[in-house]
């Protein structure tokens, strides 16, 4: 006798809001509709053309709330600010995390730790993100050294990615 397999409903997208940052230094606060174990890596890379977002506005502006769509190739940085939304993927073998230094395009920073696999090299992880868009947390924008926490960022918005892993510099024993 074989058992039924019954075939699983998609669960339903959920309202999360999102904060933004485009390549011209907008900032945009918003909801949008996420899967709701879908991670913000995953949302934004599958995000092609116009992204919709509701009850949004330009962060720091007296704009009211409401109906907007931002182009996706603008956006160079997003977050879930009530943390709602895991920026990465959960997957069954932890990889490391290294905290690196994403410089972008224009010369500002951000620092925080990138999930990398044991031994992998940071080039590989970065063109390995598969997407768009790559996770980081814990990170800190630079100059103004701006806590941002989880977020996940467009590699296309990245002019350099440092290693900021001590190193030792004392000279090899012969």
């Amino acid at each position: 006798m074989s058992s039924v397999v019954r075939p699983t409903r998609p669960r339903a997208a959920v309202p999360r809001r999102l904060h933004l940052l485009l390549r011209d230094g907008t900032a945009i606060e918003g909801v949008v509709k996420v899967g709701a174990d879908q991670s913000l890596v995953a949302f934004m890379n599958a995000r092609p053309g116009w992204m919709t977002m509701t009850q949004a506005r330009r962060a720091r502006s007296e704009d009211p709330e409401g109906f907007m769509i931002v182009q996706a190739e603008h956006i160079i940085m997003a977050s879930a600010p009530d943390g709602k939304v895991s920026v990465q993927p959960r997957t069954a073998t932890a990889p490391e995390e290294r905290i690196v230094e994403f410089v972008l395009l224009g010369g500002r920073a951000v620092r925080g730790y990138l999930p990398i696999a044991p031994g992998q090299r940071l080039g590989d992880a970065v063109s390995a993100a598969g997407g768009r868009f790559v996770a980081l947390s814990l990170a800190r924008l630079f100059p103004e050294e701006t806590d941002v926490g989880d977020i996940a960022i467009s590699t296309a918005a990245l002019a350099l990615v440092r290693d900021l892993r001590p190193t030792s510099t004392a000279p090899e024993a012969e």
